[in-house]
């Protein structure tokens, strides 16, 4: 399974406490090795997930569109590292899945099915 991690911060505040990117990145990527996941590329984000106009998460989600995308899952810390907006999050979702593509957030796995 090869794996986009996407790490965020939005305030400086977060980059300097238990949210910094080093961490995220750390937390992912041990759990990757413990279950044998191969890390595709990592995206870093230093915007807010209240709304999609986020250039790196842009770019992750365009090559997640590709006709035959370069990685299976999308793998972040949590949820709100994701989307803060529900509703966009679910619309996301949805679209990655169609590309055959979940998203799991480490802290807060819940299935992406229907």
């Amino acid at each position: 399974m090869k794996v986009a991690l996407y790490a965020r911060v939005s305030t400086e505040k977060q980059a300097d406490k238990d949210l910094s990117i080093p961490d995220q990145l750390r937390q992912m990527r041990e759990y990757c090795q413990k279950h044998s996941y191969e890390v595709y590329n990592e995206y870093i984000e230093g915007r807010t997930a209240t709304e999609d106009r986020r250039p790196v998460f842009q770019e992750m989600i365009a090559e997640a569109m590709q006709k035959n995308p370069p990685f299976n899952m999308v793998l972040t810390l949590t949820t709100s590292r994701f989307f803060r907006n529900a509703t966009q999050a679910r619309i996301y979702k949805h679209n990655l899945s169609r590309r055959g593509i979940k998203v799991i957030a480490i802290h807060q796995e819940v299935s992406d099915d229907p």
